[in-house]
């Protein structure tokens, strides 16, 4: 599989009617929402941002070739730490953002606790492909840039996590697109699953409080601090993202 700038990645299985559990989605209480995969989507030890050097030459992505990944803590350790199945939960491709390799192994993001997390998996477990493309949220300013390389392609108001759930910084990727049924509700006409979590709350309506971008039925609220730990920008902005970035692209949430 490659990547080429504009290009999205293998298609989300069709049809399938899947829950959307993302901490803080949505322009109201509503916390979880039966959504389906987008049609084409574009295809441990704790780290910082300042551990993946954004913007600085293409980006690996890793995708799973069969039903299963071993994640190791070292290279050529005897058996794995864990194991993650392909598609994920939600019926998206299993994607890993890579840090670094070395003979037969790559250095991986991984999509688990604590927020960060970073394990070794074998080479011949995946396939790889390259994108210049990453994600800038800078919650000082409550905006969201896209960057191809240096160049940002884009700029646009974010509403972020409110003071009691605030979005965790650091450094993440692009895990899933999914498309909500209604694309005039709370979530918009789509929503991105990032690799982190809430730090603020344990579970969302008995789900993994996972942290996503997506749209929105509240714009007025963007520019501002009010969600439950996810990143929201215009429904416009959202449908841009979707037919531009990558799963498996590098997200750089900064103060």
């Amino acid at each position: 599989m490659s990547f080429s700038p504009g290009s999205r990645a293998a298609a989300l299985t069709a049809g399938a009617v899947l829950s959307l559990t993302l901490a803080g989605c949505g322009g109201s209480d509503n916390k979880t929402v039966s959504s389906q995969p987008a049609a084409g989507a574009p295809t441990a030890q704790a780290t910082t941002a300042a551990s993946y050097d954004f913007g600085n030459g293409a980006s690996t992505i890793a995708t799973a070739r069969n039903a299963t990944v071993n994640i190791y803590k070292k290279p050529g350790d005897a058996s794995p730490s864990i194991t993650l199945r392909s598609p994920n939960p939600d019926g998206a491709p299993r994607v890993f953002l890579v840090m670094d390799h070395k003979a037969g192994w790559l250095h991986v993001f991984l999509p688990v606790q604590p927020n960060g997390s970073t394990g070794w998996i074998a080479s011949r477990e995946v396939s790889t492909a390259k994108t210049h493309y990453w994600v800038q949220v800078l919650q000082s300013a409550h905006r969201l840039k896209v960057y191809q390389g240096k160049k940002v392609l884009i700029t646009t108001p974010a509403a972020i996590g409110k003071t009691d759930t605030p979005t965790p910084g650091g450094a993440y990727y692009l895990t899933e697109l999914l498309q909500p049924p209604n694309p005039n509700g709370d979530y918009g006409p789509y929503a991105y699953g990032l690799s982190g979590q809430s730090t603020a709350l344990t579970d969302f309506n008995g789900h993994d409080p996972i942290i996503g971008i997506h749209g929105t039925n509240q714009p007025n609220l963007l520019g501002t601090s009010v969600s439950h730990g996810c990143i929201r920008i215009s429904n416009t902005m959202i449908t841009r993202l979707a037919k531009m970035l990558p799963l498996g692209t590098p997200v750089q949430i900064a103060s």
